[in-house]
């Protein structure tokens, strides 16, 4: 029963210096009351009863604090509590002799305290209870593993241990719908230490000894187990544990972090990602998750690697490892992503639901077109009225200072998203035998979170393409003369009220004779036909395109790169590629920064306007008659600076009457998509604006060559093109 009466000297420690606002240590205490309850019924008769009701009562204390539903009163009470657990206990397991000395009455105003005959604290306990600590003057300092690492010997396993139902339970617990808040904020905070874990074993794969790191992954699986343990996430809880008690025994020098050991516990963080997404669709249909198949295979490698076995790499997970000569790149796989910006670290921060701020800036939006509409309705009366001229100017100042203000609430650093890259390039490397570097910078630059969002499925596709088609084998690098070791790079910058976003990569570049050939086989171009060097870049976007000599599972299947120009138009953005055989390959991707509002040149087409994203024009010029011409089967074309670009009428492509037919009384935009150039015909400008961007709604559904609708300054509607689809209906028409 020696664990019994650890676990309790360790849950008097806990108190001395708790905090009620400390969600992670009270979970932490909860979990060991859990414990104490498990293991109550080894003692004797009423013995066993009294430290399970003791310790049940702790138990209930703790859920009212950690639920806010009471405070000083709770703790007063819970002190008193454990301090009668500690003596029920000592006399059980001591066979009836002097109870123990309350652990914190003493020890907090400067007596002697209880904690000079319990085991040293755990690490984390040391660090926050400096009280206990400092009392127990003639206790050594020495660190040991965490509080349920001791019980885990006399209750059969870190699932117990974890106060866990064991992983192969037939049926999972039942939802307790007062655990559905937490358990939502649960999952939130989860995945952000689940991220920071991740991005520590990156660096430690790097740099074994650095500690910091070793201690910051430790701190997150322990934050996880501990909150894990007490809304009763028992496979959730014993996962996180298990990993813990590995990195407590590497933390303290017990433990060399092999490559293999890495893997085991990037494994762990794969599952755990998993288990916390399964978490969250079953909570939202009102229920828990069942057990978890891959769980017990995962625990067992980290007993193993826990242990200093050998570790078995697990089914479906086998990739070929690295090479051995790996060593000569500085920085393999992707360890050289910048590290996260500290910055704000100490801000106070309030958590909103997504859906209270998305209402908030769509508000913000429409006070924007009210502002602008009564700007337009006084415009006639400012010139004499002075003092109302300034009030409408004071209030245009508010209206934009809010705007931009609420704008900034939804930006977040793109930084996330380069971190998912690094691992990535990481476990693709090993997989491809090849060394490869990659280097990010401007993570710290911000935009739209859904932005960020949509933005990871195309880079994902770009990098796994410069993995596997761009950077070649060590052996063929050094035959061209390059280091081993390649480079790929992700650079994140603003320019133009847009931000960039380039990947870069040393290796092959692109082979224009292979893709043009592929083209021609595939009836893309015409045997014969000399498309341009960005025509034929271009190509790559096309479905089903892939210059793979064979599919495998990381490409082949020429369906990549079609996504990835998909989606970027999709966020109205385009993609560029600049590419030199044998020196490498780079694709830059041009965004704006937000969804939610526009920069647009508004253009009159007879009674109509329209607004045409700045994003996509290139210029504005009125043709004379020399510049015009009509070429057969191609129609209507205007020579621009040597170029033959197609012009479009869009009061044809709307069917708007009224509009100006001579191309030379009216004006030309022309406008971009990716290679391809096009001149629109509109009748004048009427100038620049940025406007809220309106859906058209289920009733109107998708209609080509338009993205969307805004509200101008009159109350009129103007409908905003959508560039790409605009090229194509024109071309069709």
């Amino acid at each position: 029963m020696s664990g019994l009466s650890e676990l309790t000297e360790r849950l008097a420690a806990s108190l001395v210096a708790v905090d009620a606002n400390d969600l992670t240590a009270l979970a932490e205490m909860h979990t060991q009351c859990q414990t104490i309850r498990q293991q109550a019924g080894g003692l004797e008769g009423q013995r066993a009863q009294e430290v399970d009701r003791l310790a049940g009562a702790a138990e209930k204390l703790l859920t009212q604090i950690i639920l806010r539903e009471s405070g000083a009163e709770a703790l007063e009470s819970l002190s008193r509590t454990v301090t009668e657990l500690q003596q029920i206990v000592s006399q059980a397991v001591g066979g009836g002799g002097a109870p123990a000395a309350p652990a914190c009455a003493e020890g907090a105003s400067g007596g002697p305290a209880a904690v000079q005959q319990a085991p040293a604290m755990p690490a984390e306990a040391t660090e926050t209870s400096g009280v206990c600590a400092g009392a127990a003057g003639d206790a050594p300092a020495q660190e040991m593993p965490v509080a349920a690492e001791k019980a885990q010997e006399s209750s059969g396993g870190p699932t117990e241990a974890a106060g866990a139902q064991p992983a192969g339970a037939d049926a999972p617990a039942q939802l307790n719908p007062d655990d559905v808040p937490l358990i939502i904020e649960f999952i939130g905070e989860a995945r952000g230490h689940i991220e920071s874990a991740e991005a520590a074993v990156l660096k430690v794969e790097e740099q074994p000894d650095d500690i910091e790191a070793i201690n910051a992954i430790f701190r997150s699986f322990h934050t996880v187990k501990g909150v894990a343990g007490f809304l009763n996430l028992g496979e959730i809880s014993s996962l996180a544990h298990s990993a813990e008690t590995l990195l407590d025994l590497a933390r303290k020098g017990g433990l060399k972090l092999s490559p293999a050991t890495v893997d085991v516990i990037l494994e762990a963080i794969d599952l755990l990602k998993e288990m916390v997404n399964r978490l969250e669709k079953e909570v939202a249909g009102g229920r828990l998750p069942g057990p978890e198949a891959r769980l017990p295979g995962v625990l067992q490698r980290l007993k193993g690697a826990t242990a200093g076995e050998s570790i078995a790499p697990a089914a479906g997970r086998a990739a070929k490892a690295a090479p051995a000569s790996a060593g000569a790149c500085e920085k393999p796989g992707s360890a050289g992503a910048e590290k996260a910006s500290a910055g704000g670290a100490g801000e106070a921060t309030v958590k909103v639901a997504t859906d209270r701020l998305d209402s908030l800036i769509n508000m913000v939006g429409e006070l924007v077109i009210a502002e602008s509409m009564v700007r337009q309705s006084v415009s006639s009366l400012l010139g004499s009225d002075l003092r109302l001229a300034r009030n409408v100017a004071h209030l245009g100042k508010i209206t934009r200072e809010l705007q931009g203000l609420s704008m900034s609430m939804r930006m977040v650093p793109i930084q996330g998203v380069f971190q998912k890259m690094a691992r990535l390039v990481r476990d693709l490397a090993r997989k491809a035998c090849k060394e490869i570097e990659l280097v990010s910078s401007g993570g710290e630059t911000e935009l739209d979170r859904n932005v960020v969002e949509a933005i990871g499925d195309p880079l994902v596709h770009m990098v796994r393409n410069a993995v596997d088609h761009g950077i070649e084998p060590p052996e063929e690098r050094q035959k061209a003369g390059k280091p081993r070791c390649g480079r790929i790079e992700l650079r994140a910058f603003h320019q133009g009220g847009g931000i960039i976003i380039q990947i870069s990569d040393d290796g092959r570049g692109l082979n224009k004779r292979k893709i043009l050939k592929k083209a021609v086989d595939a009836g893309l171009v015409r045997e014969g036909q000399e498309p341009s060097e960005q025509e034929i870049f271009a190509l790559i976007f096309h479905p089903g395109l892939s210059t793979a000599d064979r599919v495998t599972d990381v490409s082949g299947r020429g369906v990549g790169m079609d996504v990835v120009k998909r989606n970027i138009e999709m966020l109205r953005g385009r993609v560029e590629i600049a590419s030199a055989e044998g020196r490498g390959t780079t694709f830059t991707v041009r965004l704006p920064l937000t969804l939610a509002v526009i920069d647009g040149l508004i253009v009159k087409v007879g009674s109509e306007r329209y607004i045409i994203p700045l994003i996509s024009i290139e210029q504005s010029l009125r043709p004379t008659a020399q510049q015009l011409s009509v070429v057969q089967g191609r129609g209507e074309m205007c020579m621009v600076r040597g170029s033959l670009l197609p012009l479009y009428r869009l009061h044809r492509l709307f069917d708007v009457a009224g509009a100006v037919e001579d191309p030379t009384a009216a004006l030309l935009v022309i406008v971009q998509d990716n290679q391809r150039r096009a001149c629109l015909l509109v009748d004048q400008i009427v100038g620049q604006q940025q406007v809220v961007i309106k859906s058209l709604g289920e009733r109107i559904g998708k209609v080509q060559g338009i993205s969307g609708g805004a509200i101008l300054g009159d109350g009129n509607i103007s409908m905003i093109l959508d560039v790409p689809g605009l090229m194509e209906a024109a071309a069709a028409h």
